[in-house]
């Protein structure tokens, strides 16, 4: 009876973008699905499978009590499975452009990565609202789970996948600031993860830095990348050239339909279609963010806090990257790249967000109204007693 409804914004938001996701992935996708498969539907129909998966995550898990990743010691649970299923990816994993980051299960790739990062976010929000002060102690607070941290990042960025490690590091490194571990803490925990960074940091990664810092060095090798991705997006202008109207999907742009498909947003629906698109990702923000500020429990509150990092500030380096504001890191953008791991996690974390927001504490006036539904007769009592 005091449960509010499903935030109707949120979910509205989601499925805009989910739908938006759907378009943009058939027009990236159409020109080599069809050299490929002899079918421009190919990856589209992947994508509408895996927004139904999303939908339903997002169905299931909105109904699953959010205080339940807490107990019985699950959050530690996640974090040994994540662990093992990282490990295991470097062994076992399909290796793709020379990088071992997915479980390949015959119909479909699984990312191990993509739900380490949902397990990251739920075991520190436990050891957040659990530990509190204890916090503030280096050694025995917060250094052991420094090293938990690190046991998740390093067999990411094994896999070559520093742009996913570095997520995880930026979405807990902010959960920590909003706790009670000292903000020098934070900063040491930082630079003792950096030399793992440096170290793991191969030369393809290497060449994609240079690549962003020296762009218009080499525009035929490493930055004819970034260089399509932006005459994509310049050539789309205010308005865009309308849908399907894309020149840089006949194999200009590569991962047009992954990682870069916000460039293609961008010549087919112009400045005013980027800009919509991260208008919805700040309209997520800020439902997010109140969800968080009225979360009954300081769990919930840390929860969505990283819930909301991790939606959020992946949108925002996606499109740094694209418009080259950082380097490439293979980030995708939520809802819209292509991608089941992707599409899929995001939808488990917009359903905890959601159930988060169910349980949130009422202001009074709601909590009043509510008392006057249930009992007609305290109407009098609690107009003249109202603040």
């Amino acid at each position: 009876m005091n449960r509010r409804k499903n935030d109707a914004l949120l979910v509205g938001v989601t499925t805009i973008l989910l739908i938006i996701g759907m378009v943009m992935v058939f027009s990236a996708s159409s020109v080599m699905a069809y050299e490929r498969y002899g079918t421009p539907m190919y990856f589209y129909l992947k994508q509408i499978l895996w927004g139904f998966v999303c939908t339903l995550a997002i169905f299931f898990v909105s109904r699953y009590d959010y205080q339940g990743y807490a107990r019985n010691k699950r959050p530690f649970l996640l974090i040994l499975i994540s662990i093992a299923l990282l490990i295991g990816v470097l062994f076992f994993g399909a290796k793709v452009n020379g990088a071992r980051r997915w479980f390949s299960l015959g119909f479909f790739s699984f990312q191990p990565s993509e739900f380490a990062r949902l397990a990251a976010i739920i075991y520190f929000a436990d050891i957040f609202a659990r530990k509190g002060a204890e916090l503030r102690n280096w050694k025995k607070g917060l250094l052991p789970h420094i090293t938990v941290l690190t046991l998740i990042v390093v067999p990411i960025a094994l896999e070559t996948d520093l742009g996913s490690a570095l997520m995880i590091c930026m979405i807990i490194a902010g959960m920590m600031l909003a706790s009670q571990v000292r903000f020098k803490h934070v900063m040491a925990g930082l630079i003792l993860i950096a030399p793992i960074g440096a170290w793991v940091l191969t030369k393809y990664q290497s060449d994609r830095l240079t690549a962003w810092w020296n762009n218009l060095d080499n525009l035929l090798g490493s930055g004819y990348q970034i260089k399509q991705s932006l005459i994509g997006l310049g050539s789309g202008g205010i308005l865009g050239g309308g849908p399907m109207s894309s020149n840089q999907k006949y194999f200009f742009l590569p991962d047009s339909h992954t990682d870069f498909v916000f460039a293609i947003l961008g010549e087919e629906f112009g400045f005013i279609g980027t800009t919509l698109v991260l208008l919805l990702f700040m309209v997520i923000l800020w439902r997010a963010t109140g969800i968080a500020r009225s979360a009954p429990t300081v769990f919930g509150q840390y929860l969505a806090l990283g819930i909301t990092l991790n939606i959020v500030l992946y949108a925002l380096v996606n499109a740094a990257v694209v418009t080259m504001t950082m380097p490439t890191t293979g980030v995708p953008m939520p809802f819209i790249s292509y991608g089941g791991s992707s599409l899929l996690s995001m939808g488990i974390a917009v359903g905890i967000l959601i159930n988060v927001g169910r349980h949130a504490r009422q202001p009074d006036f709601e909590k009043r109204i509510e008392s006057y539904e249930e009992n007609r007769e305290q109407l009098y009592r609690t107009l003249i007693t109202m603040d």
